[in-house]
């Protein structure tokens, strides 16, 4: 799988995320100074970075679209070339497997790895770049928030490896169910002057729904475990940042710490737990075409 990553597009897609999360925190940094002291200066400070932040996440945007689509290509390629000339026809035709069904495969395969390349991989890599740069600037804004984030951080991935055994084996059970489903569509679109001279297009109708429901079912599971997942995301980084909300506003009352950096900490708490949730969003898109390149391997 990684021999198909294009490098440089991911490499500026990253770039390009980076820098504009940086253009954002730039931004957020200037908001308090706003409330506190309103200046012409600090809105076109303002305004400038808002700028460079939408122009560098259009750009990174684009880049992870070609990066999908120049990987997909690749791939496309390499299973083309698979099937013309490394598998002659008489060796596939010896080992008993259908030329339609593997063909549906590929391009199934080729299809899935697509948002793995443009989705998965970049947000990976973001996952563990931009949460280290807000931890960076929070050490030195306010160090209990650092910590709580620091440890609640490190809670997300956990959860995403716990239920992400869940999900790979629902993943499965659903790719099984679909090449099964698959296969038998095939076998009666070859075999259906032979069903129809036997007078059986009724009960294979009826095989056909039952494998149609089947694979409803396993997809429908898979479709729980990513709304679980989502769930747990979305609950443990609410909880953390009502947990930040909350010291922050302690200390305030408390006159322990100033209204600047309350204001600031808590602009940037969701910023570091939003590339872990993306993460995790494209966490079950990588497992899906994990599951589709491992099976290339039965045929």
């Amino acid at each position: 799988m990684n021999f198909f990553i294009p490098k440089k597009f991911l490499a500026w897609t990253i770039i390009s995320e980076c820098l504009s999360r940086i253009a954002l925190i730039f931004a957020l940094f200037q908001i308090p100074i706003l409330v506190k002291n309103f200046s012409n200066d600090h809105i076109y400070f303002f305004l400038g970075a808002i700028f460079f932040f939408a122009l560098f996440h259009f750009f990174s945007q684009k880049l992870s679209l070609n990066l999908g689509g120049t990987a997909k290509k690749k791939i496309q390629t390499y299973f083309q070339n698979i099937f013309l000339n490394t598998l002659p026809i008489r060796d596939r035709a010896q080992k008993g497997m259908p030329l339609q069904e593997l063909s549906l495969h590929y391009m199934k395969t080729a299809d899935l790895m697509e948002p793995w390349y443009s989705r998965f991989l970049p947000s990976a890599y973001l996952a563990a770049i931009i949460p280290c740069i807000i931890l960076g600037v929070m050490f030195f804004i306010d160090r209990l928030t650092f910590i709580i984030l620091f440890f609640t951080g490190l809670l997300l991935p956990l959860f995403l490896f716990l239920i992400g055994k869940i999900a790979k084996q629902k993943s499965e059970e659903q790719w099984q169910s679909f090449s099964k489903l698959r296969a038998f569509f095939l076998e009666s679109l070859q075999g259906y002057k032979t069903i129809k001279i036997f007078k059986k297009v009724k009960e294979r109708e009826r095989d056909l729904e039952l494998a149609e429901t089947e694979f409803g079912k396993k997809t429908l599971a898979v479709l729980k475990t990513a709304f679980l997942s989502a769930l747990v995301q979305e609950w443990v980084g609410s909880l953390s940042i009502a947990l930040v909300a909350v010291s922050l506003a302690l200390r305030l009352m408390n006159g322990s710490m100033e209204f600047d950096a309350a204001f600031l900490a808590l602009l940037l708490t969701p910023e570091f737990y939003r590339p872990i949730r993306q993460f995790g969003t494209a966490f079950h898109v990588a497992i899906n075409a994990k599951t589709a390149w491992e099976k290339t391997n039965d045929y």
